[in-house]
């Protein structure tokens, strides 16, 4: 097989439920030796691709280089040697019901290596995991099952279990014979009788060899003659059988499990006739792997190099001080013979203390200059960080876990210790080159224990190295998750109380905790067992240098120098192997660091597009903006969003939105917004393909209110300014403030304009919120193109009313999308669009709409209004009305009055 598996499948976590797909992907690519970027594959996954489709995956798989095919087997066939179908991506059912990709890589007895998204690599047992996987079940056609049961793939397994059973010649007859029947029926009898007489024997209730095989032939007798008459399920319950039917069936239920085998890398060049691959995959195989630590070296760079060289110079020479400062000692001890005056004497005590002075003297600057680097490295990376952030797509951030984000630029200031390591790794290694010389020099016969001592002190905890950095990175992955599930227990803290549903949390808390308490003791665990190995050897190997340089007949001074030589390799070797243990933490944080800044801007021009004037367009252009859709289809996270969209909208035109909750109304404008790139067709503003500068102008020109959009811990009129020139704007506050019903609001606040409105507008109501929203776009100027998604949630009927008529005047003239669950506020609209199943399945104007009698517009009228007739007409409802902190009580009919 061309590109043989690596030993190991090679471990990549997910940091996001939907990333599974895109993980075990990449797993298993980079064990077939095809290196990817995991963040590029993300991004195709969650845009132009389907993430989560069996599919896809094989799809993708080939695409990208491996000989890879997606297959159907039994349950109890997949992890069998005899049919090959391992490395593969298998699905999983989990315990909450969702299904879960994860790479089976080996099997060795009755463990399979996996590669888990969600949990890392494991060994489990086979039985376990056949009980999670996921068996799917489709119908088929008798004759394809026919020819697919009488390949060899699923013949293999069937030989395997008969010969369990019995022996491979009673396998091979009972298979020859069942192959002569044209029909499906006797492969699908003898595959269910099969599998039932293996339950039995495994539970002892049948004996393997002779009394098996009578079983089975009786039994298979029975099963065929069962089938004959539509009732086989009734002798072997259905979980038994891989396919089945009636006698005379045209099709059958197809039962197994679900598997992308990779059988290697593909041969040949990419056909003429193929597909290019999208930007994202393309980006996928050519971005180079990273080198944290040498982009961080870059920016430490920007500074210049003279400050980092000046370092490294006083590390080297504070280590060869400190060989200088052993040989001065060692004439010491010589000293009573050739300083035989007292000048000659103080002289040397002179000498020595002017030495190690010096020594001191440059321990000072060396800890300063460290330090300081370190915080100019940290400066620079929070400099890049907030340079590189607007320049991200939008696809960036929603593929990765707001946690994780949040996690990475809490830790930046742990990059300080970066340089503190640097320099101790470099002075202890340069300390250990120059106390190998010195040792060498005093004992030239001890050189090959020297040197096997040195390199044994050097090679252990470099060749430790990967595992230590696959732990700390798997520490660290479960670090990630452990946080976003923090997140989202402290964003819905005040629903879990209200439901007492902190046991269940606790539960769901304990699987990612255990894993990332497993992980963290399995670095410590390898950190302490090679450095420990390392200190045996190292010490193992100065003794031996001790003791032959002794039976060499050395001086008593020499002597003395070598033991403090010999020593201090064990101590230098000890300080490499503490060193070298960081890097793995080190390497691993500037990474995580490093891969935003690394990741390619959505658009070169993004700081030119953000800075340019929004009014720049060419002299008599339409104020609003006219766009496109070609044939669009839209997939994401598994799901098909839109197809088939064919649309073309006016400049200037006012469109309503309608449909069920879940139809795609939201995604059909997230086209616009940039949220989703089309996986089909093509989408046009102004004649131009929305992508690239297109996009950042049209965003420069729109003006979206949803309650997704944040409102910040500020005063309420930088809410109302965010995101434009204040000087610019402020004249033109009040009419904004009239037009979005926010005078009375202000007059409330204790401090009006100046009020903050609290973290995420919490000081709000929601119908507030709303109205502070509008605000804000009513004040953005050159605004071409205005995105309402239920803009007035929150709010009572006639105030919806009343706020969406003076909105559609302060936007008069530009193109305006409004997508609305009332009906009725629509047939005001220019034009109303009714999306349903993610497609468009009517578009006119509301009256002609309203019209037909077979209209699904008229349809969603008629059931609100139906609606709104029957809870105002049921007996047994109160009506009561919270207005100014008094609560009061009216009647139906003056409720209806005033539209409640």
């Amino acid at each position: 097989m061309a590109g043989a598996p690596r030993l190991f499948v090679p471990e990549v976590i997910q940091t996001s439920a939907m990333d599974c797909g895109p993980a075990a992907l990449k797993s298993l690519l980079d064990g077939f030796g095809i290196p990817v970027s995991y963040g590029r594959l993300r991004e195709a996954c969650q845009t132009d691709v389907d993430g989560t489709s069996v599919d896809m995956l094989e799809e993708l798989a080939a695409r990208l280089g491996l000989d890879a095919e997606q297959s159907m087997l039994p349950r109890d066939h997949l992890f069998l040697p005899e049919t090959r179908a391992l490395p593969a991506i298998v699905v999983l059912s989990l315990a909450n019901g969702n299904l879960h990709f994860v790479v089976v890589w080996k099997r060795w007895r009755n463990f399979v290596q996996i590669m888990d998204p969600a949990l890392g690599r494991r060994w489990v047992p086979v039985a376990r995991l056949l009980d999670q996987l996921f068996v799917h079940a489709m119908p088929v056609s008798a004759e394809a099952f026919r020819e697919w049961a009488g390949t060899e793939e699923f013949l293999a397994g069937l030989r395997h279990w008969l010969s369990a059973l019995v022996d491979e010649s009673f396998a091979e007859r009972q298979v020859t014979e069942a192959l002569g029947d044209s029909t499906w029926k006797s492969l699908a009898c003898l595959d269910a009788t099969v599998r039932l007489v293996q339950t039995l024997v495994e539970g002892g209730g049948v004996q393997r060899g002779e009394t098996a095989a009578k079983f089975v032939e009786q039994l298979l007798r029975e099963v065929r003659s069962a089938l004959e008459e539509g009732r086989a399920e009734q002798l072997i319950p259905s979980t038994y059988w891989t396919a089945v039917g009636p006698p005379d069936a045209e099709e059958l239920n197809l039962r197994g499990a679900v598997c992308v085998t990779a059988r290697g890398l593909r041969s040949g060049e990419r056909g003429k006739d193929e597909a290019p691959l999208p930007p994202e995959l393309e980006a996928a195989l050519r971005e180079a792997p990273t080198r944290p630590l040498r982009e961080l070296v870059a920016l430490l760079r920007r500074d210049g190099v003279l400050a980092p060289a000046v370092l490294a110079a006083i590390g080297v020479t504070a280590a060869v001080g400190g060989f200088l400062e052993a040989l001065l000692l060692r004439g010491v001890i010589d000293a009573g013979r050739y300083l035989t005056t007292p000048g000659q004497r103080i002289a040397g005590i002179v000498t020595l203390i002017t030495l190690l002075g010096v020594l001191l003297t440059l321990e000072l600057p060396l800890a300063l200059g460290t330090l300081h680097l370190g915080r100019r490295l940290e400066l620079r990376l929070r400099l890049a960080f907030l340079d590189k952030i607007p320049r991200l797509g939008d696809r960036y951030f929603r593929s990765r876990l707001v946690s994780d984000m949040a996690q990475r630029c809490h830790v930046i200031h742990q990059v300080r210790t970066v340089p503190t390591l640097a320099v101790t790794l470099l002075r202890a290694f340069v300390e250990l080159l120059v106390t190998l010389a010195g040792l060498m020099w005093l004992a030239p016969r001890s050189t090959p224990l020297i040197l096997l001592a040195g390199g044994l002190a050097l090679t252990i905890p470099v060749l430790a190295q990967r595992t230590l950095l696959e732990a700390d990175r798997r520490m660290r992955d479960f670090d990630g998750v452990l946080s976003g599930f923090y997140l989202d227990a402290m964003r819905g803290s005040v629903a879990l109380r209200a439901h007492r549903a902190g046991p269940t949390i606790r539960r769901a808390q304990e699987e990612p905790l255990h894993e990332f308490l497993s992980a963290a003791r399995a670095l410590l665990r390898r950190g302490v067992t090679i450095e420990t190995f390392a200190s045996f050897a190292a010490t193992g190997g100065s003794v031996a240098i001790v003791v032959h340089a002794l039976s060499q007949g050395l001086q008593p001074g020499a002597v003395l120098l070598l033991v403090y030589w010999a020593q201090a390799v064990v101590t230098l070797g000890r300080q490499i192997s503490e060193g070298l243990r960081q890097y793995p933490a080190a390497s691993s944080l500037t990474g995580r660091l490093m891969e935003p800044l690394l990741a390619p801007n959505e658009v070169d021009k993004s700081v030119a597009l953000a800075t340019r004037p929004s009014t720049e367009r060419p002299a008599g252009a339409a104020r609003g903006v006219g766009f496109s859709l070609r044939q669009v289809e839209v997939r994401a996270a598994g799901h098909t969003l839109l197809q088939g969209i064919d649309l073309s909208v006016r400049p200037g035109e006012h469109v309503a939105i309608v449909g069920p909750s879940g139809a795609g109304k939201s995604s059909l404008v997230g086209l616009l917004l940039g949220w989703h790139r089309a996986a089909g067709g093509q989408i046009e503003v102004e004649g131009a393909p929305l992508e690239g500068e297109a996009l950042w102008r049209l965003r420069r020109e729109t003006a979206w209110v949803d309650p997704e959009v944040s409102l910040w811990n500020r005063s309420m009129v930088d809410n109302l300014t965010y995101g434009a020139d204040a000087g610019e704007v402020l004249p033109r506050v009040g009419q904004a403030l009239h037009r979005a019903d926010l005078i009375e609001l202000i007059d409330k606040l204790p401090e009006g304009l100046q009020t903050r409105l609290g973290e995420g507008g919490g000081l709000l109501s929601g119908g507030e919120g709303q109205r502070v929203r509008l605000g804000r776009a009513l004040l953005r100027p050159g605004v071409r193109l205005v995105i309402f998604d239920e803009p007035f949630r929150g709010l009572e009927r006639d105030r919806r009313t009343a706020l969406l008529e003076r909105a559609r005047q302060g936007f008069e003239g530009a193109t305006l999308l409004c997508i609305m669950h009332d009906i009725a506020e629509t047939l005001s609209f220019d034009r109303v669009l009714v999306i349903k199943g993610g497609q468009l399945v009517e578009d006119g104007t509301p009256q002609t709409l309203a019209a037909r009698e077979d209209s699904h517009y008229r349809a969603l009228l008629n059931e609100e209004s139906a609606m709104q007739r029957e809870l105002s007409g049921r007996d047994g409802w109160r009506r009561l009305v919270l207005d100014q902190g008094v609560l009061t009580e009216r009647r139906g009919e003056e409720g209806n009055a005033h539209g409640e």
